[in-house]
């Protein structure tokens, strides 16, 4: 995995979190994304909600990136909206080098971060393809509880808003689940997709509402909560995808490469008479019934690193050579 830091504007950092590619995700070509954005009031950055939420997402297959944005009393709502937009600009801008799908690229955010999520959906000029809420900062009127005034961003829902993924808590004192609700029904409003968790038990600020997320304190640890994330991974596959895995192997069969080799399945290989009997004087071993079953689906070179007596490289090739002579038939 790659990591690496990029400046987005002056005081702002993207931290970027991508991940290798490999022969062995051959159903992958480029990979969705999820830019996230920390609560803190807009007072500071959460870290209980940046590297954890990375990682959960980087596990289900995402690239993932953190937004440090502008936050404090000396800062306003135009310079943390600036960083958020110049993020997505640059995932996009990066998006070869970083393989990354560009019609795949989420956002989310909680609490100040949510808003700015939220904000990003709304007001961007470049919009995110999906946009998770968890107990977002909306409303106005709670402008009292942050660093700076920012827009009520009900208010701000248009035809181009992206489908919403909404979470939050009923018990929630600090930042009502009002907020989340008049969210929803400005959604609903504009015929904008969405779909909503709001869960009784649960204090503000849960993040994953486990136990590497608490900072030690017991209210911070919801299991029932905890299922939002299990929820918003199954929903993100509903709006933009999920990884193909649809092939009964990876190995091609020698008709679809239109010739016999080491690197075809081995199935192919014992349906031509012609491949068996080299077979047969090679790895005689592949004729047995139990091997045949166990390794069909495979191919020669593969299943020679783990054989006892594997062939050695020149006699690998010289099986390869004889086999690309024989005709398909198949």
């Amino acid at each position: 995995m790659l990591i690496k830091q990029v400046n987005v504007n002056s005081g702002s950092l993207l931290k970027a979190y991508i991940l290798d590619n490999s022969a062995e995700f051959a159903n992958i070509s480029k990979r969705p994304a999820i830019l996230i954005f920390p609560g803190g009031g807009y007072y500071g950055i959460s870290d209980r909600e940046a590297e954890p939420i990375a990682m959960a997402y980087l596990a289900e297959g995402y690239n993932a990136f953190i937004l440090h944005y502008s936050v404090g009393k000396e800062s306003n709502f135009t310079n943390a909206f600036s960083d958020a937009e110049k993020a997505l600009s640059l995932i996009h801008e990066n998006a070869d080098e970083w393989n990354i799908e560009t019609k795949k690229v989420a956002v989310i955010g909680f609490s100040a971060g949510g808003h700015l999520a939220a904000s990003l959906g709304t007001m961007g000029k470049l919009r995110p393809s999906a946009m998770l809420l968890g107990y977002p900062c909306i409303l106005e009127k709670w402008n009292r509880g942050l660093a700076f005034s920012v827009p009520s961003l009900e208010k701000e829902v248009d035809n181009q808003t992206p489908p919403a993924f909404l979470f939050a808590t009923f018990e929630d004192e600090l930042v009502p689940v009002e907020n989340t609700i008049s969210f929803m029904q400005a959604l609903n409003e504009h015929k904008i997709a969405f779909e909503s968790h709001i869960f009784q038990k649960g204090v503000h600020g849960l993040s994953l509402a486990k136990g590497q997320t608490s900072s030690g304190l017991k209210k911070l640890v919801n299991n029932d909560f905890s299922k939002w994330f299990a929820l918003s991974v199954s929903w993100l596959k509903n709006i933009i995808g999920d990884f193909p895995a649809d092939k009964d192997s990876n190995i091609p069969n020698a008709r679809d490469v239109n010739e016999y080799s080491i690197e075809v399945r081995i199935e192919s290989l014992l349906n031509n008479p012609e491949c068996r009997e080299l077979l047969q004087t090679h790895l005689p071993i592949l004729l047995e019934v139990e091997a045949q079953e166990s390794a069909k689906d495979y191919s020669i070179k593969i299943v020679n690193q783990g054989l006892p007596n594997a062939l050695s490289e020149n006699q690998l090739n010289e099986l390869n050579d004889q086999l690309k002579k024989i005709k398909v038939t198949e």
